[in-house]
C-alpha cells in the first residue's frame, strides 16, 4: 500500500508512522521473496515522509537485523536502501549497534555476503567511518583472494575516507601495496590510486605519494587506465612543499599528444600546476614547449574533427607560464 494513499492527517502522525514501520517489518518476513523486496523498497519513502530520529533509528536497526538473517538476494536490496537513505543516517543514535549487526555478516564465511556487507558499510560511511571496528574490518578484506571482495573493499575505503581522512594512515601501506601490484585489476588499481588524493592535507603522506606517482607512471605493466588515475592523484597533492619538478614535467608532457582525450586532459591539468623555478631555467624546456605548441596547432588543423577548448586553454596557459618565466628571468640581461 503506497504511503501517499493515507489520509493527510494520518500521514503526519507519528503513531501512524510506527504502525507503518511495523507493517513493513511484517511484510519483510513474508514467505514470498517478491513481497519482501517490495517491502524493503518502501523504507526510503518512509524515511523521507517521517524523518523522526526515533523512527529512523528503529527502522535502520530492523534493517540491520534483517540483513543478518536474510539471503544475499535480500541483502543486496537492503544495502540499496542504505545508499538511498544515507542522508537520514546521521539522525540515528544507534550507529554502533547497527554496525555490530553488519560486522556479523562481514566476518561470515560467505564471500558474497562479505561483499554486500562492505557495500553497506560504504553506503553508511557517514556514520560508520569513525568506528575503528569498521576500519579494521575493511582493512582485513584486502587480504581476500576473491576479486569482488577486494574491489568492494576498495570502494568502501574511498567512501570511508570522505568522512574519516585519518583512516588513510591506517590503510596506507595496504593501499600502496595493492596499487603497485600489476596482477590486480586495472579498475581496482585505478580506484585505489584515486582514493589516495585524500593524502593532500598530510605533509608526509603527500610527499610519499608524489614519489609513488613517479614510480607508477614508469612501472612496467601500468596501463593507460592506471596512468590516468595516477595523473589525477598526482595533481591533487601538488602543493607549495610538493611542487612538480622539471624532470617530472618533462615526463608528463609526453602525454599531451596522447590519442585519448582523458589522458590529454589529465596530463595538461597536472602540467598546468608546474611553476618553473630559477633553477629550472638553466635546463632545456624546448621539448615541453614543443609538445604544447604541437598540440595547440593540431587543434586548428582542418582535419581536426572537434575543437577541444578545455585542453587548448590549458595548453596555452601552460605555454604562457613557461614563456613568462623565461622572459622575466632574462629581462635584466
Amino acid at each position: 500500500m503506497a504511503l501517499s494513499t493515507q489520509p493527510a492527517d494520518a500521514a503526519h502522525s507519528s503513531d501512524w508512522a510506527f504502525k507503518r514501520l511495523f507493517k513493513l517489518e511484517s511484510e519483510c518476513r513474508s514467505p514470498t521473496l517478491a513481497a519482501q523486496i517490495q517491502a524493503i523498497g518502501q523504507f526510503p519513502k518512509l524515511f523521507d515522509q517521517f524523518p523522526f530520529p526515533t523512527l529512523v533509528g528503529s527502522a535502520f536497526l530492523k534493517l540491520g537485523d534483517l540483513f543478518c538473517n536474510s539471503p544475499n538476494s535480500l541483502r543486496y536490496h537492503i544495502a540499496r536502501v542504505f545508499a538511498a537513505s544515507q542522508h537520514h543516517l546521521p539522525h540515528t543514535a544507534y550507529a554502533e549497534e547497527l554496525l555490530r549487526r553488519i560486522l556479523i555478516v562481514l566476518y561470515s564465511n560467505d564471500p558474497i555476503a562479505r561483499v554486500l556487507a562492505l557495500r553497506l558499510i560504504g553506503n553508511a560511511s557517514v556514520v560508520f567511518a569513525k568506528f575503528p571496528e569498521a576500519q579494521h574490518g575493511v582493512l582485513l578484506r584486502y587480504q581476500s583472494s576473491h576479486p569482488l571482495e577486494v574491489a568492494a573493499a576498495v570502494h568502501t575505503t574511498e567512501s570511508l575516507l570522505k568522512y574519516s581522512p585519518e583512516f588513510l594512515s591506517v590503510v596506507w601501506e595496504t593501499v600502496i601495496a595493492k596499487a603497485s601490484d600489476t596482477s590486480v585489476l586495472d579498475s581496482v588499481r585505478a580506484q585505489l590510486i584515486r582514493s589516495l588524493r585524500h593524502a593532500a592535507p598530510n605533509l608526509q603522506l603527500s610527499t610519499l605519494l608524489y614519489d609513488h606517482c613517479c614510480f607508477w607512471m614508469d612501472q612496467p605493466g601500468s596501463t593507460i587506465t592506471v596512468k590516468e588515475a595516477v595523473l589525477a592523484a598526482w595533481k591533487a597533492v601538488i602543493q607549495s612543499h610538493n611542487e612538480l619538478k622539471h624532470v617530472d614535467a618533462e615526463r608528463v608532457s609526453h602525454f599531451v599528444l596522447h590519442e585519448l582525450r582523458s589522458m590529454r586532459r589529465a596530463s595538461l591539468a597536472l602540467l598546468g600546476t608546474w611553476r618553473p623555478k630559477r633553477s629550472d631555467l638553466a635546463m632545456d624546456v624546448d621539448g615541453i614547449k614543443g609538445r604544447l605548441v604541437q598540440f595547440i596547432e593540431s587543434q586548428f588543423q582542418p582535419s581536426t574533427s572537434s575543437f577541444d577548448f578545455y585542453c587548448t586553454r590549458l595548453a596555452v596557459m601552460s605555454l604562457a607560464r613557461i614563456e613568462a618565466s623565461y622572459a622575466i628571468d632574462a629581462a635584466p640581461q
